[in-house]
This record gives C-alpha cells, sequence and structure tokens, in this order.
C-alpha cells in the first residue's frame, strides 16, 4: 500500500512541475500590477511585430504618401525599430520634409531610412527609423538626419490600430515633452 502512495505522489508532483514557470511567463507577459501598462514581454513583443507590420501596410493601395504632408508639428518622436525613442525637430528643405534626430544611435546602428506614419485624419504620429534599404516604389518625401548621417524619408497614412498596441505606443508624446 505504501509503494502505491509512494507512485501516486510522485506522479502528482510530476504533473505539477511545469505549472509554476507557466504561470511565471504568463504573469509576465500580463499587465503590471496599477493595470495602467502592459507587461515588457508584450510590449517587446510589439516593438518587434509592429514594425514588420508597418513596412507590410506599403503594399496596400491608398496608404503610401505620394506627396510630403502639408504641414507637421515641430517635433516628432522618432522610434529605432526595436530600439529606444528620440525626440526630433521637423523642418522643411524646399518642398521636402526634413527631420533632425536628437541625440545618438546605439554604435552599431547603421540607419537605412525613415517611415513618417500619419493616422488616418492626416495627424503625423511619429517616424520609425529602420536599417537596410527603402520600400521599393515609395516616393521620397523628405529626409531624416541622424548625427553625421541622412536618410531618405517615406510615408504612410493608415490607421494605427494595424501596427500598434495602445497600451505600447511606437511614439510616447512624453519623448518629446
Amino acid at each position: 500500500m505504501a509503494d502505491r502512495v509512494d507512485l501516486d505522489l510522485r506522479y502528482l508532483l510530476l504533473m505539477l512541475r511545469p505549472w509554476p514557470p507557466l504561470l511565471i511567463l504568463l504573469l509576465a507577459c500580463s499587465r503590471s500590477a496599477d493595470r495602467t501598462t502592459a507587461g515588457a514581454a508584450a510590449c517587446g513583443l510589439a516593438s518587434l511585430a509592429g514594425p514588420t507590420a508597418l513596412l507590410g501596410q506599403f503594399s496596400l493601395p491608398d496608404q503610401t504618401l505620394a506627396s510630403p504632408p502639408r504641414h507637421l508639428p515641430e517635433k516628432l518622436v522618432v522610434r529605432l525599430v526595436a530600439g529606444p525613442a528620440y525626440p526630433a525637430i521637423v523642418g522643411r528643405s524646399d518642398s521636402l520634409w526634413v527631420i533632425g534626430v536628437e541625440g545618438a544611435l546605439p554604435a552599431k546602428v547603421k540607419p537605412g531610412f525613415g517611415v513618417l506614419v500619419l493616422d488616418r485624419s492626416g495627424k503625423a504620429l511619429g517616424t520609425m527609423l529602420y536599417e537596410g534599404t527603402s520600400v521599393e516604389g515609395a516616393p521620397q518625401i523628405g529626409t531624416v538626419s541622424v548625427g553625421n548621417t541622412t536618410v531618405p524619408l517615406i510615408g504612410i497614412q493608415l490607421d494605427p490600430a494595424r501596427i500598434e498596441d495602445p497600451r505600447c505606443p511606437f511614439f510616447p508624446d512624453s519623448v518629446i515633452q
């Protein structure tokens, strides 16, 4: 009888073994205790998936900006893909926009192009800064200046819910305030 109880106890302990790590993972990916921000893991995933989804939006009709928008705010947030957000100053050069990033990028980052993101009403949300080559066929609407480097700026107008988790904004206003 003791062997049977010992066997049952070992079975129960073996079945319960995966639950603590699973519970920890669930808690790490859920909202924080104050319920105002998402867990760091969820925002981390959003910071990778959102910029990829943003590039995919260029294949949809009537979203790519064919010409520079008429008006932009004096300051915008520039977000490095899967990286930090920076304040930026906005200006014009002829008919094109110039977005000047304040601050230095990490040493190994080589910016390739920026994407100005507008919501459906035409309000500028910010600029996503990518490494690599620009989206083929997207018209240049300006430049992004980072230190001694200047890269092309293209633009898109879309519903931000397609690319961004509202609990983890790409372009937080707190960066430019």
